[in-house]
């Protein structure tokens, strides 16, 4: 459970107080939702429509919040097929409005609330969807800081510091306390992705990616995404990782049984629409997968230091991610027959 920072203990009052800086708004109906697993949100009507006021965490950076608001300025401006949550300007012009209140530094946003339901995993439909917003994103987010200068977060390749508190990857089946068999074969893991990482980020097309494109986060109407949220984990990383970890997440890949191969099929086949792989991407699967799986034990290895999540949930991982490379070694090749048919 991630701990809330004293900062955001707000009454509805609070909120409609801080809300007088969208003049705009008129009278206001305020409720607390219970979406966001790093910043806490309230959900609004007001007579000027639906909004969201997101009020950031104190371990959130307020470059990575600066960051994140030009990458939706940007995306507003792309055309998309589908909605992203742009801030709205405060009277005063700002998108990120900040004061003082009971002795904390409050920092907040207002949103446009973005109608629809998540997305629903065992509908093909929706896989597909899906898939193809990520390429259409993809695609438009290629053309958002292209070099990565602005980029405020570590890329998910970067093992030795995607978690403040897990400098040194090849401890983490120390601090996880794994017996001896598991700790040798992801340590070996670690080890490989680590040497092989560098070259990786030389010969793959890297760009800005969303990096957290899970089914809570894509909104769909009728079978058709009207909606992508959460871009605050967005940063400058390898197109491949992205998409990797979101088909991992929407096909569901269950390494003891037969994966749902028309699931894996519906998403890329939708991701097609947008944009296609290189060669050298589809040499690197593989290994690019280990790397995304190596990367989430590191950083969910951190947040177990944090108390924000259990170590058994972390050590399901590394079982899990042992198994999917024994199931890679055998099936990558069937499996790019699905990702990519010639």
């Amino acid at each position: 459970m991630v701990e809330q920072p004293k900062n955001f203990q707000l009454s509805q009052q609070d909120v409609v107080e801080l809300l007088a800086e969208w003049s705009f708004l008129g009278n206001v109906k305020v409720q607390p939702t219970n979406q966001g697993t790093v910043n806490t949100t309230f959900f609004m009507e007001a007579q000027a429509g639906k909004f969201v006021l997101k009020l950031y965490n104190d371990s959130t950076k307020t470059a990575q919040i600066n960051y994140e608001h030009s990458l939706l300025k940007c995306l507003q401006s792309c055309d998309l097929s589908f909605a992203v949550p742009t801030p709205i300007p405060t009277r005063l012009g700002e998108t990120l409005f900040q004061v003082n209140q009971n002795n904390s530094q409050l920092r907040v946003s207002l949103l446009p609330f973005i109608e629809g339901q998540a997305a629903n995993r065992d509908n093909i439909d929706h896989v597909y969807a899906v898939g193809k917003a990520l390429g259409e994103l993809h695609h438009a987010l290629a053309g958002f800081d292209p070099k990565g200068e602005m980029a405020q977060l570590p890329a998910w390749g970067d093992l030795n510091n995607i978690h403040p508190l897990v400098t040194k990857p090849l401890d983490v089946p120390q601090l996880l306390k794994l017996e001896p068999t598991l700790q040798q074969q992801i340590t070996k893991t670690l080890v490989e992705v680590i040497e092989a990482a560098s070259n990786l980020y030389k010969m793959l097309p890297v760009q800005t990616t969303h990096a957290d494109y899970l089914y809570p986060n894509v909104l769909l109407s009728d079978n058709r995404l009207i909606g992508v949220l959460d871009f605050e984990f967005a940063t400058f990383d390898l197109r491949l990782i992205d998409y990797i970890a979101a088909l991992d997440h929407f096909a569901r890949f269950p390494w003891k049984e037969v994966p749902r191969w028309e699931f894996v099929q519906a998403f890329s086949a939708g991701y097609r629409e947008h944009i296609f792989f290189t060669q050298s991407e589809i040499d690197a699967l593989k290994l690019v997968w280990r790397l995304q799986r190596a990367s989430c034990i590191v950083y969910w290895t951190g947040w177990f230091l944090e108390g924000k999540t259990t170590q058994q949930s972390i050590v399901d991982t590394v079982v899990n991610t042992v198994l999917l490379e024994k199931w890679l070694e055998k099936n990558t090749d069937f499996l790019l027959s699905y990702i990519v048919p010639t």
